[in-house]
Protein backbone atom coordinates (compact mmCIF):
# COMPACT_ATOMS: atom_id res chain seq x y z
CA UNK A 1 0.00 0.00 0.00
CA UNK A 2 2.65 2.67 1.03
CA UNK A 3 4.57 1.29 -2.24
CA UNK A 4 1.17 2.67 -4.41
CA UNK A 5 1.02 6.15 -2.38
CA UNK A 6 4.37 6.60 -2.74
CA UNK A 7 4.17 6.75 -6.49
CA UNK A 8 1.00 8.69 -6.51
CA UNK A 9 3.10 11.09 -4.48
CA UNK A 10 5.34 11.41 -6.65
CA UNK A 11 3.55 11.71 -10.10
CA UNK A 12 1.26 14.00 -8.08
CA UNK A 13 4.54 16.81 -7.33
CA UNK A 14 5.88 15.94 -10.85
CA UNK A 15 3.05 16.63 -12.65
CA UNK A 16 2.25 19.46 -10.14
CA UNK A 17 5.47 21.34 -11.55
CA UNK A 18 5.14 20.86 -14.73
CA UNK A 19 1.99 23.34 -14.62
CA UNK A 20 -1.11 21.18 -14.03
CA UNK A 21 -1.93 22.30 -10.36
CA UNK A 22 -4.70 19.61 -9.69
CA UNK A 23 -2.06 16.88 -9.29
CA UNK A 24 -0.89 19.10 -6.02
CA UNK A 25 -4.15 18.38 -4.82
CA UNK A 26 -3.29 14.16 -5.43
CA UNK A 27 0.00 14.78 -3.72
CA UNK A 28 -1.22 16.15 -1.28
CA UNK A 29 -4.18 13.87 -0.19
CA UNK A 30 -1.44 11.10 -0.80
CA UNK A 31 0.74 12.90 1.79
CA UNK A 32 -1.78 13.25 4.33
CA UNK A 33 -3.24 9.13 3.39
CA UNK A 34 0.92 8.28 4.10
CA UNK A 35 0.84 10.01 7.42
CA UNK A 36 -2.10 8.67 8.69
CA UNK A 37 -1.49 5.50 7.95
CA UNK A 38 1.91 5.27 9.22
CA UNK A 39 2.33 4.53 12.69
CA UNK A 40 5.13 6.00 14.26
CA UNK A 41 3.92 5.86 17.69
CA UNK A 42 4.46 2.38 18.13
CA UNK A 43 5.89 0.85 20.92
CA UNK A 44 9.80 -0.02 20.10
CA UNK A 45 10.54 -1.74 23.05
CA UNK A 46 9.83 -2.45 26.95
CA UNK A 47 11.58 -2.67 29.76
CA UNK A 48 11.13 -3.08 33.30
CA UNK A 49 13.79 -1.46 36.02
CA UNK A 50 14.19 -1.98 39.28
CA UNK A 51 15.10 0.65 41.65
CA UNK A 52 18.76 1.15 41.58
CA UNK A 53 19.29 -0.04 38.31
CA UNK A 54 20.20 1.98 35.32
CA UNK A 55 19.40 1.67 31.64
CA UNK A 56 21.57 3.32 29.06
CA UNK A 57 19.46 4.48 25.09
CA UNK A 58 21.91 4.81 22.42
CA UNK A 59 20.58 5.85 18.94
CA UNK A 60 23.29 5.18 16.07
CA UNK A 61 23.32 4.49 12.52
CA UNK A 62 22.32 1.23 11.30
CA UNK A 63 24.86 1.04 8.44
CA UNK A 64 27.90 2.13 10.67
CA UNK A 65 30.05 -0.44 11.86
CA UNK A 66 29.65 -1.50 15.96
CA UNK A 67 31.48 0.44 18.27
CA UNK A 68 33.76 -2.64 20.42
CA UNK A 69 32.48 -2.84 23.73
CA UNK A 70 34.67 -1.54 26.82
CA UNK A 71 35.06 -3.92 29.70
CA UNK A 72 32.74 -2.45 32.31
CA UNK A 73 34.84 -0.76 35.39
CA UNK A 74 33.04 -0.88 39.02
CA UNK A 75 32.38 2.31 40.15
CA UNK A 76 34.64 3.63 42.93
CA UNK A 77 32.54 4.66 46.50
CA UNK A 78 34.05 6.97 48.67
CA UNK A 79 33.09 6.84 52.05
Amino acid sequence: MDVLLRRFLRAGVRRGLAGNWYWFLLAGATFFLRRVLNDRAAVVSTVTVSPGEQVLITVRDRRAAPVPAAAPTPASVEA
